[in-house]
């Protein structure tokens, strides 16, 4: 999800080591582990419930397509004819 390299990484694990207590870092990454896979959790909804709302919109737009043909099927009555 996140591309990070190894410049990065070892940025992030630089900050961690100078603000967070020892003693914290267990407790730390345990709730940056949570944090990480309820917002991976909510991407994949979210790309779920899109993908269901294109399916939505593909069977309507196919259905309007069935009933405008149908309806081009249907014949037209003949044009009257001015004498």
């Amino acid at each position: 999800m996140f591309n990070l390299g190894l410049v990065e990484f070892l940025l992030i694990f630089f900050f961690v080591v100078l603000f967070v207590k020892p003693e914290d870092i267990p407790k730390v990454s345990k709730n940056v582990g949570l944090l990480y896979r309820k917002v991976c959790r909510y991407f994949y909804n979210l790309k779920y419930e899109l993908s269901e709302l294109s399916e939505i919109e593909d069977k309507s737009s196919l259905t309007k397509k069935v009933i405008k043909k149908k309806f081009d099927e249907v014949p037209k009555s003949p044009k009257r004819i001015k004498k």
